[in-house]
């Protein structure tokens, strides 16, 4: 049995101009729905929304070296200070930055990364992120400053590096 084209049309349905309308309408609804869903998802998503995720952003950088992260977060200006032995060294955020690109996808490995709050106000976040490595006899202390600017956005603004050896360690120096 060979069907026709003409067989098919019979079947066709058929709609109105006001039945076209109604469904190219909710089509155009349901499009403006998904945009408006989409963007509020992305507007949520914000790294500097809270210091809560600047801080998880801070921690990631730094354990995959992803400095497009660490420069979502950071203020323009940000200082970042460490110690070398007995000097205090500074860099600029830039330097930081242009030194993690040299090193991105480095996957920090045979560590241990955590976060706390040491202190908290509606302007001002002082977090202290731990990094304890496992082929070394110490730990990495990261203070990190974080400010709220004037759009409402939170930015590290400084981080202090204090590398600190085992306690044993600590205390030869000192007795010297």
């Amino acid at each position: 049995m060979v069907l026709s084209a003409y067989y098919f049309s019979l079947f066709q349905p058929t709609f109105n101009k006001k039945t076209q309308i109604v469904m190219r309408l909710k089509a155009l609804v349901i499009l403006l729905l998904g945009i408006t869903i989409t963007n509020n998802v992305f507007a949520a998503e914000k790294p500097t929304a809270s210091h809560k995720s600047v801080i998880n952003y801070y921690m990631d950088s730094y354990m995959n070296s992803d400095y497009k992260k660490l420069k979502a977060v950071l203020s323009e200006d940000a200082v970042f200070t460490s110690n070398r032995d007995v000097r205090v060294i500074k860099h600029k955020a830039s330097d930081v930055l242009n030194q993690m690109k040299k090193n991105e996808g480095v996957i920090q490995k045979d560590c241990n990364i955590s976060s706390s709050i040491v202190s908290e106000t509606d302007a001002l976040v002082i977090a202290r992120v731990d990094i304890n490595y496992e082929l070394f006899d110490g730990a990495q202390q990261n203070f990190v400053i974080i400010e709220k600017d004037k759009e409402g956005e939170w930015k590290i603004t400084q981080v202090y590096k204090v590398f600190v050896t085992s306690e044993s360690e600590a205390k030869k120096l000192v007795s010297n």
